[in-house]
């Protein structure tokens, strides 16, 4: 499955004019295959799905019956550091927001639950692909699906007591306050 995966990652890297884009049917063929191979044949990999007021990550990521799995940012397979990529305004904004997401540059995985980051997995090192121009082996395969397993296990909390909904509403009003002073100040400076 994963070898599978990495030689349709070099296969698109060998066309030369790959965006990151150029990259998601692989990344959906190997979410679906893996939720396949646990009998999770409903589930369903969206990609780059409507805006919501958290952002637009890359993927949502559903379990075929109405219920969120979690999210997805993907980056470009250049994009070595993926550390400058956590620490960006958007990723903290989607960490905030999103209770189980993932960061990808395609090769490497880190899986994050309610803000913080709980697991990373490198699959392979993309300057196999990009300067040796060959298809890398495939690295810490079990690593990776026991990430891919944490990832499709998690599921909301059910909210049953007060304090439990005042502190998701709270993440969602510290958010959106921040939306609407950015906005003002958009307007304010368009005025100028």
């Amino acid at each position: 499955m994963i070898r599978d995966y990495l030689k349709k990652v070099y296969k698109i890297a060998m066309r030369g004019d790959a965006r990151e884009e150029s990259y998601y049917s692989v990344l959906e063929s190997l979410l679906n295959e893996y939720s396949e191979s646990l009998g999770k044949k409903k589930i369903e990999v969206r990609t780059q799905p409507r805006r919501t007021d958290g952002g637009n990550p890359d993927f949502r990521i559903w379990d075929g019956e109405q219920q969120i799995i979690g999210y997805i940012e993907a980056k470009e397979p250049t994009v070595k550091d993926l550390d400058s990529i956590e620490d960006s305004e958007q990723l903290n904004r989607y960490r905030n927001t999103f209770p189980n997401l993932i960061l990808t540059n395609f090769f490497e995985f880190r899986l994050y639950r309610n803000g913080s980051l709980i697991d990373k997995v490198s699959i392979a090192r993309p300057f196999i692909i990009h300067k040796l121009k060959t298809i890398p082996p495939v690295e810490k395969e079990s690593e990776f699906l026991n990430l891919l397993e944490k990832y499709f296990s998690f599921s909301l909390p059910k909210i049953y007591d007060a304090k439990s909904l005042a502190e998701e509403l709270a993440k969602r009003t510290m958010f959106l306050r921040d939306e609407v002073v950015a906005q003002e100040l958009r307007e304010e400076k368009d005025k100028e």
